[in-house]
């Protein structure tokens, strides 16, 4: 989901969805690309880093039966996160 707004609810409503999902038996992954509202691992309860596989991945963190990557793992919660652009279009490449 995107708006280009922030606090209308996006990250709220993406975690009750996949939530949702999750408690029908389906596989639910999020990609939390929102680089200034760090939320959808707290409403997770997810903390750390992922771990990196064999093959150099990243494994995503899961809780409730649902599968997220986040900025938030890598971004300190006590430190304001200083983006410019070319630094918010490299952390989702690849």
């Amino acid at each position: 989901m995107a708006s280009g707004k922030g606090g209308v609810g996006k990250s709220t409503v993406t975690v009750n969805f996949a939530l949702a999902l999750a408690s029908k038996g389906y596989r639910v992954g999020i990609l939390d690309a929102d680089i200034y509202g760090l939320s959808i691992p707290r409403m997770l309860n997810l903390s750390g880093q992922p771990t990196v596989t064999e093959n150099k991945m990243l494994a995503p963190l899961m809780n409730y039966g649902v599968k997220c990557m986040s900025i938030g793992f890598f971004v300190p919660d006590d430190s304001p996160a200083m983006w410019r652009g070319p630094m918010v279009q490299s952390a989702l490449d690849r």
